[in-house]
């Protein structure tokens, strides 16, 4: 099959140009550059009580960002509907894995590897992690699948891990010792302490995945130990380990904190 990736060439979409041409596919990229968004799971209502499905209501719990999502799912589906198209929505949660342009995990490698301690905001709320790998597959094989049209599918991983048990997890696959610190909450005008680049948020974040495995038969190859292994391999490799980073900022925080 002939495909068109928007994007494809970086995370995600790489991942998902590498999938698609294993399975023999005749792959072309259409890239205007670099910009943020993609597919994800945060057009639902997250005040409701997890775990969050298919069918939970969609609201702009996440404000513009789930407006604009909302609004693109909305119109393909209806194109679905009333022209046939043949439309899939995949709502992937925190993707993480080799090549990642969010820095989560590897913020927490930068600073384990070092044996520097990591300053916790909260660290109660539940996260949920899927490896792009598995997303990639999983789109790859939803292509020319007439069931899995007008339909929408949670995508990610099986592991629900607070965010003090993803940094022990991290820990653990690192086989380095971690110094949990729990940071202050921010005055007037400061900044809350960094975890992460997007997983201090007040909120648990929980998802089923019942509906692709149930319809589709598709499942990860990826727990969140094995997955966070792999990713450690390439980050390894790739020389991320000797980045210059400044803590400055994180030092005071700390210095705080103690």
């Amino acid at each position: 099959m002939r495909v068109l990736v928007i994007g494809g060439t970086e995370f995600i979409s790489l991942h998902l140009v590498r999938a698609l041409r294993r399975d023999g596919h005749t792959v072309s990229a259409l890239n205007r550059g670099r910009q943020p968004g993609r597919s994800t799971g945060r057009v639902y209502d997250h005040a409701r009580p997890m775990p969050l499905d298919e069918e939970t209501s969609r609201n702009l719990f996440w404000g513009e960002y789930a407006e604009l999502k909302i609004a693109g799912e909305d119109e393909l589906l209806r194109r679905h509907r009333e022209r046939g198209l043949p439309v899939t929505i995949v709502r992937p949660t925190h993707v993480y894995g080799p090549l990642n342009t969010r820095n989560n995990e590897t913020f927490f490698f930068d600073r384990l590897v070092r044996g520097r301690p990591i300053l916790v905001p909260g660290g109660g709320w539940l996260r949920q992690f899927g490896h792009v790998e598995d997303l990639a597959d999983a789109m790859a094989a939803m292509l020319g699948v007439p069931a899995a049209y007008g339909q929408a599918y949670n995508v990610t991983g099986e592991v629900i891990v607070t965010q003090v048990g993803f940094v022990e997890l991290i820990a653990d696959v690192m086989k380095r010792p971690v110094t949990l610190v729990p940071a202050s909450a921010p005055g007037d005008g400061e900044k809350p302490a960094p975890f992460g680049q997007n997983l201090a948020y007040d909120c648990h974040a929980v998802y089923t995945s019942g509906k692709i495995r149930a319809q589709l038969g598709i499942r990860p190859r990826f727990t969140l130990a094995s997955g966070l292994a792999q990713t450690l391999q390439w980050y390894l490799r790739e020389g991320l380990d000797r980045r210059d980073i400044d803590f400055s900022a994180e030092d005071a925080l700390l210095g705080r904190a103690g």
